[in-house]
């Protein structure tokens, strides 16, 4: 592939971050929660991903998130004495389950909405992927952003012809739109020449940088560490 200039990062980015960076960190969190269920670990976890988060560029979703979480741990630690029967028994599950699983899901949603699709596809081919996975794993990128848009869509036409928001006039609608989207981002991947076989340009320079190499040495060294009192018993 041939060198590209260093894109504009996103606005107010102290850092940008590469993608491979990002899956490295989203694996790891996953191993990480998968070994403990330690409350200081997961909100080391949790505090680490919003920090690479709001270096990213990320500030509001950060805070959200962070408060989010406070928010599920004050239901658990402060409200948990006065829950009783099944109602309070479901709350505390899910407010436990969702804190849980939030450290990956911070990672999700930072992959999703930093991530361009030329860089996703410069990644690709930087890893040296063949065709056959690059082209359908491309056109999935981009096909949920644009599925969304189409639900947008589809509820503003049905506000404004004073149509409920029913089963039948939501799913028969979406249904056929989703079949016309794929066809019509698998005809745009092709036009915009991602089935050549010689090397691909970028705007943006898919490299790996010191921050990158701090992050993933970071959340390594953590993975590492907790296997190791894993191991021992201590965690």
């Amino acid at each position: 592939m041939r060198r590209g200039r260093r894109g504009p990062s996103p606005r107010g980015a102290c850092v940008h971050f590469d993608l491979r960076t990002k899956a490295v960190v989203l694996v790891a969190v996953n191993v990480l929660l998968f070994l403990s269920t330690s409350l200081a670990l997961e909100g080391l976890l949790t505090g680490s991903c919003l920090v690479m988060v709001a270096l990213g560029g990320r500030r509001r979703s950060a805070l959200r998130f962070l408060l989010f979480f406070l928010l599920m741990l004050l239901i658990e630690l402060v409200a948990m004495p006065y829950l009783g029967g099944f109602a309070g028994s479901l709350v505390l599950f899910v407010a436990v389950s969702v804190r849980k699983v939030l450290p990956c899901l911070i990672v999700g949603k930072w992959i999703l909405d930093s991530t361009e699709v030329s860089e996703f596809v410069a990644t690709l081919w930087k890893l040296r992927l063949s065709q056959s996975v690059i082209i359908p794993v491309s056109v999935v990128f981009r096909y949920f952003p644009t599925l969304k848009e189409e639900w947008r869509s589809l509820r503003m036409a049905m506000r404004m012809r004073g149509i409920g928001m029913s089963m039948e006039h939501v799913m028969v609608p979406l249904m056929v739109s989703a079949a016309s989207i794929s066809e019509e981002l698998s005809a745009a991947a092709l036009c915009r020449g991602l089935d050549r076989p010689d090397g691909h340009s970028c705007l943006r320079q898919v490299r790996l940088a010191l921050p990158d190499y701090l992050a993933m040495g970071y959340v390594l060294l953590m993975a590492a560490c907790a296997m190791a009192l894993k191991a021992g018993g201590l965690l």
